[in-house]
């Protein structure tokens, strides 16, 4: 037989006193009331600055864009008040020459005028892609076309 173990005694468990336990006053109830209420009346006045900032920020960002337009027109304005510019873009883009001279145009292997190595200038226009022929090229064409 074994022996009786003596008896251990059982731990208490304390009863968690008045002061520890979080208690739902009235004051907390008002405290949580004013704090939900301003959150609901700033919310709108927030969300209308937000808006506002980023519409100031877009209108600054198109405030930059088009002052770098008007100082690359003005640098393009500037070259168009060089004579020899001029003479340059009226030999390349309308194909005139002076009296004397002799204008030869390269034709690829469809018959179409070559486009320059590298453009004299940056283009007024976009860019399509294709060349385009001159004008007196394309008055040729519809004259011939106008005999058919």
């Amino acid at each position: 037989m074994t022996a009786p173990t003596p008896r251990q005694p059982m731990p208490r468990l304390r009863r968690p006193s008045r002061l520890s336990r979080p208690r739902l006053t009235g004051r907390t109830m008002a405290v949580a009331a004013m704090a939900l209420f301003l959150v609901v009346i700033l919310a709108s006045p927030f969300q209308t600055y937000l808006s506002r900032r980023a519409s100031v920020a877009g209108s600054e960002k198109q405030q930059r864009d088009l002052a770098a337009r008007v100082a690359k027109l003005r640098a393009e304005n500037d070259l168009w008040q060089d004579p020899a510019y001029v003479e340059r873009q009226a030999r390349v883009r309308l194909q005139y020459i002076r009296p004397g001279d002799t204008l030869y145009t390269v034709l690829d292997a469809h018959g179409q005028p070559l486009r320059p190595a590298e453009p004299a200038a940056p283009p007024a226009k976009p860019a399509t892609g294709d060349h385009q022929p001159g004008w007196n090229t394309v008055l040729w064409a519809s004259v011939h076309d106008a005999g058919k």
